[in-house]
């Protein structure tokens, strides 16, 4: 096939993409701004329908001559970000935030980074992927009136540029002694034979170091509670998973291409997030900062999957994956939910609240202890196969390292019991202050809430539908 036609024959896969670019085009010039929900709607729902067809026909092809691969895991990122993106829509719509069509332009332009970072092995690609996302979601944390808000904005840009610097680095790097920027290519890890093993991890850590950034993995976590405390909840919501859904495939197959031996670094990096994430999270008295912390944590639990005697064995990562979209999404609704009640992001001010109104203590109740990952919710699918995961890997190395990685896991899972179950405790516990609720009982939002409970609950009693969705992958 000759170049053009390869050209021609790899944009013709694009669909989504090219969906994306068109209605964020489209938001850009039109003048009139109520436009802007609509047309986002239309053009996420053709995005999604779009990947539910081309999920049928992945064949693993490259595009582009390498820049972009053709397979199972790009579909099930960019499926998972659309539905993160639709649930945004609901949520803003509910809760009626008065978003004007620059936030919807934004998300959509996270979104085509996302599409583009998940189906790519090719560092240059990479590269300019992830400062769409990072460049749209500035932005997206800035936008708003409050003084708080820009001051999250500008941490969360100095801390990505600097996260980004340290990436491109590394990547210079590599290109510096291979010559290669496609990291899967077996002439890319020929190339790197006769270099130190100690060196060559020290450079997988730096790339690792603007996609650790991004999915809020210690020690690159500084900028989270801050960014979670002052953004907006619907934003917020998308944000604590799109862009770290991405990231994780990105990891994914970085670990995967075998450059290094890389469970060391990884099971440091989950150490640190484990600890940071829960032990911080412990003294938190507002539920979004402690919803921040516990990302960390959560971001720790997710890389465990990647800790395998087999790299090319993460099940347990995209298993996880697919469960912590409902339960962190799930969690920012309910959490919008609550200040609508009380206009208070302090868990002391939820005393009472599942007395007042049983079926908004029972739902919380649901959500957060799908966070621990205790039954019968699904989070307690998610861990428990991660987990398996570590033990398996950890029975194949016979390391002391794995071990102490399955120990401090499980005992970090234990800790997160407190509080995580601290909010619930004061809504279903606690007696209601004496004080008026703000806001009355809403049917819409009330069923809204129930469903990411019931989904929550009934994905574990029926984990199948997300086994083959995550096993489709391998």
């Amino acid at each position: 096939m000759n170049p053009l036609d390869h050209i021609f024959e790899s944009s013709s896969r694009l669909l989504p993409e090219w969906i994306l670019l068109i209605g964020a085009v489209v938001i850009l010039l039109t003048v009139r701004r109520k436009w802007a929900p609509f047309l986002y709607l239309l053009t996420i729902i053709s995005y999604i329908f779009s990947l539910v067809l081309s999920g049928e026909i992945v064949n693993g092809d490259v595009l582009y001559g390498g820049l972009l691969v053709w397979d199972k895991t790009g579909i099930i990122i960019k499926q998972l970000a659309g539905l993160a993106a639709l649930i945004f829509f609901v949520h803003a719509r509910l809760f009626k935030y008065p978003y004007k069509g620059e936030v919807f332009l934004m998300v959509l332009f996270t979104l085509l980074g996302i599409s583009f970072l998940s189906m790519t092995t090719h560092f240059l690609t990479a590269y300019v992927s992830l400062e769409l996302i990072s460049l749209s979601s500035y932005v997206l944390v800035s936008m708003g009136k409050e003084k708080r808000q820009f001051e999250a904005g500008i941490k969360y840009l100095i801390f990505g540029a600097t996260a980004s610097a340290v990436m491109l680095w590394g990547i210079s790097l590599f290109y510096g002694m291979t010559h290669l920027l496609d990291f899967s290519s077996p002439d890319f890890i020929k190339a790197l034979g006769e270099t130190s093993p100690a060196l060559v991890e020290c450079l997988c850590f730096l790339v690792l170091g603007g996609f650790l950034f991004k999915i809020a993995a210690a020690p690159f976590h500084h900028w989270v509670p801050d960014v979670y405390e002052s953004t907006s909840t619907p934003v917020l919501s998308y944000l604590s998973f799109a862009p770290k859904a991405a990231g994780f495939a990105f990891i994914y197959r970085f670990v995967s291409s075998e450059i290094s031996d890389l469970n060391l670094a990884l099971a440091l990096i989950i150490f640190l997030s484990l600890a940071v994430g829960n032990f911080s999270a412990l003294w938190q008295k507002d539920f979004k900062r402690m919803l921040g912390y516990s990302g960390i944590a959560q971001s720790g639990f997710i890389l465990t999957g990647l800790i395998t005697g087999n790299h090319s064995d993460a099940y347990g990562t995209f298993f996880y994956l697919v469960t912590y979209l409902p339960v962190t999404m799930g969690s920012f609704f309910l959490a919008d939910f609550l200040w609508k009640k009380v206009e208070s992001m302090e868990i002391s001010s939820f005393a009472g609240l599942g007395k007042t109104y049983p079926l908004l203590g029972l739902n919380a109740l649901v959500i957060l202890i799908s966070l621990v990952g205790l039954p019968p919710t699904i989070g307690f699918m998610a861990k428990l196969v991660v987990f398996s995961s570590l033990a398996d890997a950890a029975s194949v190395s016979s390391g002391f390292l794995l071990y102490g990685l399955l120990i401090f896991g499980l005992l970090n899972a234990a800790i997160s019991l407190f509080y995580y179950l601290r909010p619930a405790y004061f809504m279903i516990i606690k007696d209601p202050s004496e004080r008026t609720s703000l806001y009355n009982f809403d049917l819409a939002l009330s069923l809204t809430l129930s469903y990411f409970s019931f989904t929550l609950i009934y994905l574990f009693f029926a984990p199948d539908f997300i086994s083959e969705w995550a096993s489709g992958i391998f």
